[in-house]
């Protein structure tokens, strides 16, 4: 049977993953999941695909603040939640949203770690960022991630992937939120639902891949085989697929472990 082999979070958006052993979902997604986000002296949002580096910053979430690590740097603390923030309006891909400013000091750390002048921002509570209306109902909202609430991968596929260039390539790579193990090898390709015991995980659209999966985790070099694996198993229509957008309904929580039951096209 299909089941939840693991679950990540990634409180700032395109930086480390958090390994959970369980998602907690609100109105934007699961909770802590991509709430923070850096962007440029324009609002513009940076990413590992322009700024590798950004995969060496590690955030933890504790029970009021963000601590944030990096090599070469004191420990970073910021609010998870602060009153009268100030506000700017921020870009993800074609969305303009507000955004509350984390500040000075935040801005200088992250500024200094990247080597670029950036600023941190933060999710208001209040955020309504609307799921793209060609997949999702009126009142479905995401966080800053790309467009959709959570991401599904599978150990299958991936496992694929692994054999074709010969080594075992980090699922971290593809930042699910999500992770099946138990399913056919591109599955995935065929699923319009999961169904868990309290809800479902409803399937929007395949997931087009950038630079990011090619890039070796250890040294952040593009890596010509796996970029090849990728244009061999996953493309579709010229476009590198890996991995499912899905939205959440009547689903509280996911824990590692629970079944799913896959229902197809």
């Amino acid at each position: 049977m299909p089941h939840i082999s693991r679950l990540f979070i990634y409180p700032i958006k395109s930086c480390a993953p958090v390994e959970v052993e369980r998602l907690v979902f609100d109105r934007h997604g699961p909770v802590g999941d991509r709430r923070f986000l850096l962007v440029d002296e324009q609002g513009g949002f940076i990413t590992q695909r322009q700024q590798p580096k950004m995969a060496r910053i590690r955030p933890v979430l504790e029970e009021t603040v963000l601590r944030v690590d990096v090599d070469g740097q004191a420990t970073l603390r910021v609010p998870l939640a602060e009153q009268g923030a100030l506000r700017k309006t921020v870009t993800v891909w074609n969305d303009s949203l507000p955004a509350e400013d984390c500040g000075d000091d935040a801005a200088a750390w992250f500024s200094s770690a990247l080597g670029i002048d950036c600023r941190l921002v933060r999710l208001p509570a209040d955020s309504q960022r609307q799921v793209d209306l060609r997949y999702a109902e009126p009142g479905q909202w995401v966080s800053f991630a790309d467009g959709f609430p959570v991401l599904v991968t599978t150990e299958s596929s991936l496992g694929a992937l692994s054999e074709r260039v010969g080594r075992d390539i980090q699922m971290e790579r593809f930042r699910p939120n999500v992770v099946v193990n138990g399913s056919a090898v591109f599955a995935e390709r065929r699923w319009q639902m999961l169904k868990h015991k309290d809800g479902q995980l409803a399937i929007c659209k395949p997931c087009q891949r950038c630079v990011i999966p090619t890039r070796s985790m250890d040294t952040l070099e593009r890596e010509a085989d796996v970029l090849d694996a990728l244009k061999e198993l996953c493309r579709i229509d010229g476009k590198i697929l890996f991995g499912q957008n899905a939205l959440v309904s009547d689903i509280h929580q996911l824990c590692v472990g629970d079944e799913l039951t896959e229902h197809f096209v």
